[in-house]
């Protein structure tokens, strides 16, 4: 049936289910967006100068499973994540020698024969994404506005002076998420441009991750990890009240796990340290400085900026 040439034409032969190279495109970003890489490696270049499915099959099954379900994203997500092949181990994890039981439509391989994981035989380490890690600060803090997004108060088009020399930029700070966040084209948001945000001028298909001093550097001064390690840590006094339990939530809330003995031996020594610092300076609220600063740590270690 010919569709008429018009917007609603194109939109309806876009999700045409004799037009399956939308729904292939979107499958692919979700796949890359969960394993890292996507079966077709050109992710913005679906024809002949990209490069093919490396898994032509599984990217059928995906976009079919797509579109039966009514384009549901949610829906996507939850097949990737519920497969066997995105809970299997790598090499090198604690788990890495368990049998390579892997969903017959989307993979096959095993960790031990294909460490370079060619075949989706397990899941990749990968980096939080920027938004992520903030993100996750702030609900860890217990300071995540779950709220919709509304409006910046930017300045007054007839009163501002801005101009082609003297362009605008400004950053608004909130606590809600990060979707949220201005984002201006020639200047990134401080956060965002340290952590490998997307690039605001192009279509950022597939984002580089970068691991450089000032990204640790963030963790030890920046005024967010700051506040929101205090947030925190007063989060923490509340719930519990003994030291043990407290070492053991800041754990839970962070790695989602409780600290091994050495792990928590560690965390009181620290935490004791801090404490006499703290005094012999005069400082006051001890208790609740040193726990922030205890959770710092945590915000900065591998297990909460990777996912595994």
């Amino acid at each position: 049936e010919d569709q008429p040439p018009n917007r609603l034409g194109l939109a309806r032969w876009l999700v045409s289910k004799d037009n399956p190279l939308t729904a292939r495109v979107m499958v692919n970003r979700l796949w890359q967006y969960h394993f890292g890489r996507g079966p077709v490696a050109t992710p913005n270049d679906f024809g002949v100068r990209g490069q093919p499915p490396t898994h032509p099959e599984l990217l059928d099954h995906l976009a079919t499973r797509f579109m039966q379900s009514g384009w549901s994203i949610k829906a996507m997500h939850r097949l990737i994540m519920l497969s066997a092949t995105y809970q299997q181990a790598g090499p090198g994890s604690a788990t890495s020698d368990q049998s390579p039981v892997a969903m017959a439509e989307l993979s096959r391989g095993s960790p031990k024969t294909d460490i370079r994981n060619t075949e989706y035989a397990f899941f990749e380490r990968r980096r939080l994404s920027a938004e992520e890690l903030r993100d996750a600060i702030l609900a860890i803090s217990g300071e995540l506005d779950p709220t919709t997004g509304r409006g910046h108060r930017f300045p007054s088009p007839v009163t501002s002076s801005y101009s082609q020399h003297g362009p605008f930029s400004a950053v608004y700070d909130h606590n809600q998420r990060s979707v949220y966040l201005m984002t201006q084209r020639i200047k990134r948001h401080p956060f965002l441009a340290l952590f490998d945000g997307p690039d605001p001028n192009a279509s950022t298909a597939d984002r580089r991750t970068t691991t450089v001093p000032t990204q640790a550097l963030y963790f030890l001064n920046a005024p967010f990890v700051h506040e929101k390690a205090r947030k925190c840590a007063e989060r923490l006094l509340a719930a519990r009240t003994d030291e043990t339990q407290r070492i053991e939530l800041a754990w839970l809330l962070t790695t989602g796990r409780a600290p091994t003995e050495v792990e928590h031996s560690e965390a009181v020594a620290f935490l004791a340290a801090y404490r006499a610092e703290l005094t012999a300076a005069g400082q006051k609220d001890v208790e609740p400085t040193a726990l922030a600063a205890y959770v710092r740590t945590l915000f900065g270690s591998n297990e909460f900026l990777h996912l595994d």
